[in-house]
């Protein structure tokens, strides 16, 4: 498994493909494998902006998921079941952690070498959520880690023009 994600960091950064897709149903620990890719490349001199959206559990029920952007540290939420925010499905999204998250993924497009994307789903396949700042990375042609669920990969890759420049990792649910 090592050797698998070394070779796709390594072929990322080179250029290889424009994209890394790691695919996973809920639980299978996207956010985490995005948050480590960052630290990872980080850690080898490389500039990585844009988001990650670690879930708030109580009780071990997901209640609300926050945004993170990756060049400041700084955090919003981003959904919750509870209003107020915009009705997406089971959650509410915060307009303010909706704009903060296109801000942070803005400020990858202009300043960072790699960018995160945590995770493009339903609402930006709809033109929604995330997607203006995920357009601004894909137009500056950063190479970009995305996180996707399996039935969605198809349709974000379309959506992206990504379908034969990227390279994917699915990940299995955790136990």
């Amino acid at each position: 498994m090592f050797s698998q994600w070394e070779e796709a960091l390594r072929d990322l950064v080179t250029g290889k493909f424009a994209a890394l897709v790691v695919i996973g149903p809920v639980g299978a620990g996207k956010t985490k494998t995005a948050a480590a890719v960052a630290r990872l490349l980080e850690g080898r001199g490389h500039v990585v902006g844009g988001v990650v959206s670690p879930r708030v559990s109580r009780g071990g029920a997901t209640v609300a998921y926050r945004v993170r952007n990756l060049m400041s540290g700084e955090e919003r939420i981003l959904c919750s079941l509870v209003p107020p925010g915009i009705k997406f499905r089971r959650f509410y999204f915060s307009p303010e952690g909706l704009e903060f998250a296109c801000r942070a993924l803005l400020q990858a497009a202009r300043e960072a070498e790699i960018a995160v994307v945590d995770e493009v789903g339903p609402l930006e396949l709809q033109g929604h959520g995330f997607a203006t700042g995920i357009r601004a990375v894909r137009e500056s042609r950063k190479p970009i880690v995305i996180t996707v669920r399996p039935r969605l990969v198809e349709d974000v890759l379309a959506w992206l023009g990504l379908a034969g420049g990227s390279r994917l990792i699915e990940l299995q649910p955790e136990e």
